[in-house]
């Protein structure tokens, strides 16, 4: 008699168990893709996904990282994939899930980046400062619900969703965001794509760190941690076995050292802060917001955003002043001038950095002038309103990331949140706030070089920040 798990594996062709296609993504990796999931991808809302690459400006640091929000899309899903195969070794998943669940979450992997548009994460950056940017996670659920009309092809991909795999894209798009949650089995599927261990930063860790040219995001067991999935003791969210504990541990420190060395890399920060300046003084200067802004963000790439912008902004201003050195065959990015960590030991720059960052856009603003101002009056000469900027660091990172560890206990506890067995876990999160979320002070490269040259400039800006 056939088992509920080998029903699932044949009536379900997306688990690879039926004959199928593939599309080959790096590293040697194979895709298997059924024909109802190539309707999807080539639906026009996901091939715009070929357009939009997965860390903006950070191509200008690490001249590999020209990747796509597409590949990467591709990857979640096939990780999906995976973790679906191995929680269905679990008895509580297998006898509990039934085939819309799995159909449902294996949608949410490939989807979970559809609304992503260039330099995403450096707008949103923005929209947490205040300022009117739509979110990614919002867009995508506009796309599913062909509420976007540039997006919808021939038919929304809610429709594509309901249509060929019989499920509610509504559910597909809570999955995605998180919000609406309130079953076991979807808090259950969301852990698979959202959570300390899920799958989207299972494949982005290796995808980065393959085209950035990086070790840190593919050192750990993949194949150890994938066999370690199980339940937590609730029934409604992934966590892992006690031979996994190792593979989380280098997991969690590889998504820390990434942030450390690549995505918050000082150079990548400066290309990032050029950008957020640049769009923050666009905004100001522009009525543009609500869908009029988004239409143009789904509707053009990366280097094409910037040209726009650059078009739509006087040749004076700090848009054009910030835009043009990041294309047209240039990169002028500017420099450290300064840097203040909750690490260091000396008060006044631990003041200073806990002042900057209790600051919200407006007084971050009024300080960066009114150093300006300053700095003018040092070097004998006006300095440009964009030849300094403060870069504070994302505020949506703080919180600890760990999963819960199981032990085959036949009595007492049998459940550990990995962070309390680990010293590295509970580590990362102390330094990740004390040393990986620096606050830095950029400068055009000329008065970079000049501000090099003078005395005491170090200790003229921190008595300029700790003023009262």
């Amino acid at each position: 008699m056939a088992t509920r798990l080998s029903t699932l594996l044949t009536t379900i062709p997306e688990l690879g168990f039926v004959p199928s296609g593939s599309v080959r993504i790096p590293e040697l990796q194979n895709v298997r893709m059924t024909r109802r999931i190539q309707h999807i991808v080539d639906h026009p809302a996901f091939q715009r996904l070929r357009r939009v690459r997965q860390l903006g400006p950070t191509h200008l640091v690490y001249p590999g990282a020209t990747h796509t929000r597409f590949e990467h899309s591709l990857g979640v899903y096939a990780c999906t994939q995976r973790y679906v195969l191995n929680l269905l070794q679990t008895p509580a998943f297998e006898e509990s899930v039934k085939e819309e669940d799995i159909l449902t979450v294996l949608l949410a992997g490939l989807l979970h980046d559809l609304g992503h548009y260039p330099f995403a994460h450096n707008l949103e950056a923005l929209h947490l400062k205040g300022r009117d940017t739509p979110r990614h996670e919002d867009v995508g659920g506009r796309i599913i619900r062909g509420d976007i009309a540039a997006l919808q092809g021939d038919q929304p991909v809610g429709e594509l969703i309901r249509t060929h795999f019989g499920v509610d894209p509504e559910r597909v798009n809570a999955l995605c965001t998180g919000l609406g949650i309130e079953t076991s089995m979807d808090k259950i599927l969301r852990s698979i794509i959202s959570s300390a261990i899920d799958a989207d930063k299972m494949d982005y860790l290796e995808r980065d760190s393959i085209h950035l040219g990086v070790p840190y995001g593919r050192n750990y067991d993949r194949e150890r941690l994938l066999s370690s999935l199980t339940l937590n003791e609730a029934e409604d969210r992934i966590a892992i076995l006690s031979k996994g504990k190792v593979s989380a541990e280098i997991f969690i420190f590889g998504r820390y050292t990434m942030f450390s060395e690549a995505y918050w890399h000082h150079t990548v920060r400066s290309a990032s802060a050029m950008m957020e300046a640049a769009l923050a003084a666009f905004y100001s200067r522009n009525e543009i917001h609500g869908d009029e802004l988004l239409n143009v963000l789904i509707s053009h790439s990366d280097d094409e955003l910037l040209s726009w912008l650059s078009r739509e902004s006087p040749e004076s201003s700090a848009t054009r002043y910030l835009i043009d050195p990041l294309y047209r065959n240039q990169r002028r990015l500017h420099k450290r001038v300064a840097t203040y960590s909750r690490v260091y030991t000396e008060p006044d720059k631990r003041s200073a950095y806990e002042k900057i960052y209790q600051m919200d856009a407006d007084q971050i603003y009024n300080l960066t002038d009114r150093l300006r101002v300053k700095l003018s009056s040092l070097l004998g000469r006006p300095l440009h309103p964009a030849d300094l900027i403060i870069d504070t660091p994302p505020r949506d990172k703080d919180r600890l990331e760990t999963v819960d560890v199981m032990y085959p206990n036949a009595s007492g506890r049998r459940q550990y949140p990995l962070h309390e067995l680990s010293r590295i876990v509970a580590g990362v999160q102390d330094d990740f706030m004390m040393v990986v979320k620096k606050i830095r002070l950029f400068a055009e490269p000329r008065v970079a070089a000049d501000l090099a040259k003078l005395d005491g400039v170090e200790e003229f800006l921190l008595s300029e920040i700790l003023r009262k």
